[in-house]
């Protein structure tokens, strides 16, 4: 029987029949695997892009990696790209009995990683029929429920956010107790779940960040113009945007008129109504690092959210100075004035953008910190974590 079929226009080279015989699956090495919604697509969410670095620590730590998930987005380059790192795709494409049964065809499990809260709904119960002596880890990737509770304190009307905040509440205290681990993003998150769940199962694994570029061949102060704003279609990176639009950047116009934003991800699919000559949709970028090397600072204003926003450290990865929340900054171990900037209202926010824009020494400083930010983050501590587990 066939468990790997050719899907969009990528044939997966792997089928139950040659599993035991593929240079991918050694019996004699330790196996986890990994279930998750989708094919992690790392270079559209943090959330993707540090799941694909657990998997490939795992890889180098010598185990078979086992991914299986329901759809994949149209494009091969991520099927290639676990392909690389001899780790087992399985696609389930939308039957709900075939990850079951293609699990129950390997010999061993030792871990079984359930990526977020609807996966973990979904899956728990049938793992623990078929292969009840694995050790199950349940990956919060942030606290949804938790999120929720923040966007009602927003906007306490909206019916959708009250049933989506009771699901993930359910979910993520009771559901989860019966996962062997939990993982959570942060500090502060182990602390909120260390009210519903046993503290001593909880382990924090964090976003994996690290330098992508050396500091001495990247552009000077003078040399940058505009400022970056990066989000996907996530509900609070919408809500930030309107939030920059509609009360931010109107009182920045007033001191500096000619300032742009350039806005990167897929919000441009869900947003319609924000139109300026300052506000730059580029829309989904494979790309970025030119935004990363030439703007000025990246802002994020979020309101609402929960977890590691990855975004933040991906501008320490490119010694880019940021301004950001209290919300953005959660889990970063930032500093005000020392490794980034933190404003709540628009008008403080609207004050630090006008004046990092034209503050060089302010500037300076805190790109010379960014690396020194990234170092709780580093794959060498993500590692040890995982062989504590």
């Amino acid at each position: 029987m066939i468990f790997f079929k050719k899907f969009f226009n990528k044939t997966v080279d792997f089928d139950f029949n040659t599993l035991k015989n593929s240079e991918k699956y050694n019996s004699k090495k330790k196996t986890i695997v990994f279930i998750s919604g989708s094919i992690p697509t790392y270079d559209k969410d943090s959330g993707s892009n540090r799941l694909k670095e657990i998997i490939v620590a795992y890889v180098q730590l010598g185990y078979n990696c086992i991914l299986c998930f329901e759809t994949t987005e149209n494009d091969d380059k991520y099927v290639r790209f676990f392909n690389e790192f001899n780790v087992i795709l399985f696609s389930e494409l939308n039957n709900p009995h075939k990850t079951s049964a293609f699990l129950k065809s390997v010999s061993k499990i030792d871990f079984v990683w359930f990526y977020g809260p609807n996966t973990l709904k979904k899956q728990l119960k049938n793992i623990y029929k078929i292969i009840p002596e694995s050790k199950t880890i349940y990956d919060m990737v942030d606290i949804h429920f938790l999120r929720y509770k923040r966007a009602i304190e927003l906007d306490p009307k909206r019916v959708s956010l009250k049933r989506r905040y009771k699901k993930y509440f359910k979910i993520e205290t009771i559901v989860a107790k019966k996962a062997d681990v939990i993982i959570a993003i942060s500090d502060q998150e182990k602390k909120v779940m260390s009210s519903y769940i046993d503290e001593n199962k909880i382990i924090i694994i964090s976003n994996i960040h690290y330098p992508k570029v050396n500091i001495k061949d990247t552009l000077h102060f003078e040399e940058r113009k505009n400022i970056l704003f990066i989000g996907s279609a996530h509900s609070p990176n919408i809500d930030a945007l309107y939030f920059l639009y509609q009360k931010i950047m109107p009182q920045v116009w007033e001191k500096i008129p000619d300032l742009k934003v350039d806005i990167i991800g897929n919000l441009d699919t869900q947003i319609s109504d924000i139109k300026h000559p300052n506000l730059i949709f580029h829309g989904y970028v494979p790309e970025i690092e030119s935004y990363f090397n030439s703007t000025k600072f990246m802002i994020a204003p979020l309101r609402y959210g929960a977890g590691v926003k990855g975004k933040i450290g991906q501008s320490f990865e490119y010694y880019l100075p940021l301004i950001t929340t209290t919300i953005g900054a959660e889990g970063m171990f930032l500093k005000h004035n020392t490794n980034a900037l933190i404003a709540n209202s628009a008008e403080d926010f609207a004050t630090e953008i006008i004046n990092l824009y034209q503050n060089k020494a302010l500037w300076l400083q805190l790109q010379s910190n960014s690396e020194i930010s990234l170092k709780p983050f580093s794959r060498e501590i993500l590692k040890q974590t995982l062989l504590s587990i």
